[in-house]
């Protein structure tokens, strides 16, 4: 046994020797690596490239979108553009009416609009008659009254406008003007006329001349400056009209009429619409005989005139 291990021994110390080089040989590349990392500055990592397929643009297939490309070059934006839109008409202007009317008095009732009324004068046909929110007038439409002024739409396209407060431009005062006398005081015609063309009959029975309902219906600015009327609203219903700032020496106070009267009714026509309140008027010019129905101070009165 023992002339074997020495034959064989020389096998021995060059596997030793073997194993020793290849440990050298790792520590001495592990050293290495090390003073490399050391010198050498931190880099980034070289982003993968995209395939060549990810960079290949895509194009709709869709005959629109072909039509609109540049066949000369691909990469060019396309050559048509988007739909193009007309461009939206100028809205007019408004401006003052042009049409033969006047505005001679508004009724307005901010909290119902559809309640108020105009009564407009028509100068070339000499008439004069009550219009609501789209009442037509002419070949014009009311398209909403206010409080001292009245749009209309006139042939469908143009806004027009009149307005109650429109006077007329005084002419200049000359310099030099030698002052007049003071002219007599007189009385209102219109107040005279009321004076004598109104009779009371009884408690609540008036007996009004012709001539007198003409002069008023005449004069509607006196009218609407002689008492306010406001649409009176109960449980969500209209009710008629209630009457406020009734002039002491005006018509309203004159055929009987206070502040805080409630007009439900006129000759049995109910007070609950403006088709209602329009029909009155329009037969106020020849009626010979009204019934007013009103409520005041929570009591129900009957007021009578009879129109000679």
């Amino acid at each position: 046994m023992e002339t074997v291990l020495r034959k064989y021994l020389w096998v021995v110390d060059y596997v030793v020797i073997a194993l020793c080089m290849m440990f050298a040989a790792r520590a001495t590349a592990t050293v290495i690596d090390a003073r490399l990392g050391k010198m050498a500055p931190p880099g980034k990592r070289a982003a993968r490239s995209a395939p060549a397929h990810a960079m290949t643009t895509i194009y709709s297939k869709q005959i629109e979108e072909i039509l609109k490309r540049n066949i000369f070059c691909s990469t060019c934006p396309p050559i048509l553009g988007g739909p193009v839109t007309a461009a939206a008409p100028p809205v007019p202007e408004l401006q003052k009416t042009t049409l033969p009317l006047k505005l001679l008095a508004v009724m307005y009732a901010p909290t119902a609009p559809e309640w108020s009324m105009a009564i407009i004068r028509d100068t070339d046909e000499k008439s004069v008659g009550p219009y609501g929110v789209q009442s037509k007038i002419r070949d014009a439409v009311i398209t909403e009254i206010e409080e001292a002024r009245v749009y209309l739409l006139v042939a469908g396209n143009r806004k027009e406008y009149m307005d109650l407060l429109d006077r007329a431009t005084p002419p200049p005062a000359v310099a030099n003007a030698v002052p007049s006398a003071p002219a007599a005081a007189s009385n209102d015609p219109l107040m005279a006329e009321l004076d004598k063309g109104i009779k009371k009959t009884g408690e609540h029975s008036y007996e009004v001349q012709r001539a007198t309902v003409d002069s008023l219906l005449g004069n509607m600015s006196m009218l609407s400056r002689s008492a306010r009327i406001v649409p009176e609203i109960k449980d969500g219903r209209a009710a008629g009209f209630r009457l406020f700032s009734i002039r002491p020496d005006g018509p309203f106070a004159k055929i009987g009429l206070q502040n805080g009267d409630v007009i439900s009714a006129i000759n049995g026509l109910e007070m609950t619409s403006p088709d209602k309140a329009l029909e009155v008027y329009t037969k106020l010019k020849s009626a010979s005989h009204l019934s007013v129905g009103l409520e005041r101070n929570g009591q129900k009165i009957t007021k009578e005139y009879n129109i000679r």
